[in-house]
């Protein structure tokens, strides 16, 4: 009877201890996968604001200072621009907007009769 008590103990505890380590690796687990996902979809988004920075300097330069701020609506979402100056020293600031991965990207450049003259750009 001894023995038996002993092994049904033994058999419980190994049984809790299995259940706390694969619930344990489980929640690690998603919070990597969690993890991982913010860090693409931030990335995604990232390169959603450059692309309209992009844009906007694309449009200053064919269409001159007669292009002000605003939004620019594309298929991946809408990006706010905020030109702190004008022609023709731009600084402009460029941002996403109803996006939970919010990611904003400051560009200083020069307006030329030959093109664009990139000085600075950072993400803030």
């Amino acid at each position: 009877m001894n023995k038996g008590v002993v092994a049904i103990s033994t058999v419980l505890v190994l049984g809790v201890v299995l259940s706390f380590v694969t619930l344990t690796l489980t929640s690690l687990s998603i919070g990597e996968a969690q993890s991982a996902f913010g860090l693409f979809r931030g990335e995604d988004t990232l390169q959603f604001v450059e692309g309209c920075a992009e844009d906007y300097m694309l449009k200053i330069r064919t269409q001159g200072s007669g292009f002000t701020a605003g939004n620019i609506t594309r298929p991946e979402g809408t990006c706010s621009i905020v030109v702190n100056a004008g022609d023709p020293n731009w600084d402009i600031t460029v941002s996403t907007t109803g996006s939970a991965y919010r990611r904003t990207v400051n560009v200083i450049f020069t307006r030329t009769s030959s093109g664009i003259s990139l000085t600075s750009w950072k993400e803030i």
